[in-house]
């Protein structure tokens, strides 16, 4: 790889913060530690109820490239587009709160971009749950994909391309794109998508840089009774967003379908089939939810493409409608989750 000097362009590092008062000093830690030194870190409070605030102010004490900012909460989106508005950078990353960043994340993303002249550079990421690491889409080589290829990954929630951390993004591809601030969910998917508009090529680095943790109580994992509501919000969006763009392209349709299908087997597993659900026919629950117009189309016109074995058979469970069986495969899962 091409070797980073020393005159190298400021980058941003965005952290939305909020309830994460254990986890963020590992977090912002892993952040100053960074070897890519020319970074300014912003960390959005969005009005934590707990100790996040203090800490955010005590560690702007402790090192200068920090700049802190104090908001009303109105959500995680809201959150990074204050810190898009606020920055200085010619790129930016995004780090969740909880999560954190390996030493030489940024630094390596850079020398990848230096070789490849990308507008975006993705690293591969660790699933860390609980004390257990798991790899997540590794390999010895750096893939290069132009923006057709990044949108239909966009739209398969395991490549992780549709997340919005991970990466560096350069600021003027971003352009005026903002996080859609009414959705609770799919927004990370929303934004790259409509990203994908704007730039031409992006280069993945299969090692993994970024941990990302498993959080029983974050928005997918937690017991919501508006859960389903919400993803149906995102997934309107998703739907006329692509079919107003892109509606003569099977491919990116086909994906759309599949994303779809791939978010009601959320649904049945962390709503429909979540401990903490009180309805006595769960079976009745789950067929209401696959009988909605847009998850109904998704089911149907979804192919079993780049997910699991076990996803293939709840896909097909849910295709033709055996939704007792559908029902032991999410309670098996429930049981997983909280093990």
């Amino acid at each position: 790889m091409t070797k980073v000097s020393k005159n190298v362009p400021l980058i941003s590092v965005i952290i939305p913060v909020y309830k994460v008062e254990k986890f963020l000093d590992k977090c912002v830690n892993s952040v100053i530690k960074q070897t890519y030194k020319n970074i300014e870190i912003i960390l959005v409070d969005d009005g934590s109820p707990d100790g996040c605030p203090q800490k955010c102010d005590d560690w702007a004490k402790k090192d200068k490239r920090i700049k802190v900012i104090h908001k009303k909460n109105a959500g995680v989106s809201s959150a990074r587009n204050m810190g898009i508005k606020e920055a200085k950078g010619e790129w930016i990353t995004f780090v969740d709160s909880d999560d954190w960043i390996d030493e030489n994340f940024i630094e390596k993303l850079y020398q990848v971009y230096l070789n490849n002249k990308s507008d975006i550079v993705m690293s591969s990421y660790y699933r860390v749950t609980n004390n257990k690491y798991e790899r997540i889409n590794t390999s010895d080589d750096i893939i290069n994909v132009d923006n057709n290829d990044y949108l239909i990954n966009a739209l398969n929630p395991q490549t992780g391309y549709g997340f919005c951390h991970m990466r560096i993004i350069k600021r003027e591809k971003i352009n005026n794109l903002i996080f859609d601030e009414n959705l609770k969910v799919t927004e990370d998917a929303l934004f790259n998508i409509k990203l994908a508009r704007n730039i031409n090529n992006v280069s993945f680095l299969g090692e993994p840089l970024y941990y990302y943790r498993v959080n029983n109580q974050s928005v997918v994992k937690k017991y919501d009774k508006d859960y389903s509501n919400k993803y149906l919000e995102g997934i309107k969006k998703l739907k006329n967003y692509i079919f107003s763009e892109y509606s003569n392209k099977e491919d990116i349709l086909q994906n759309y379908y599949n994303f779809v299908a791939y978010h009601v087997m959320l649904i049945a597993v962390n709503y429909c089939y979540h401990y903490e659900n009180e309805e006595n026919n769960k079976i009745k629950l789950l067929r209401k939810i696959c009988e909605i117009s847009e998850y109904n189309e998704g089911i149907k016109k979804s192919n079993y493409q780049n997910i699991s074995l076990t996803r293939k058979i709840t896909l097909f469970t849910l295709k033709h409608k055996l939704y007792f069986l559908t029902g032991m495969i999410c309670n098996y899962r429930q049981k997983q989750n909280n093990s």
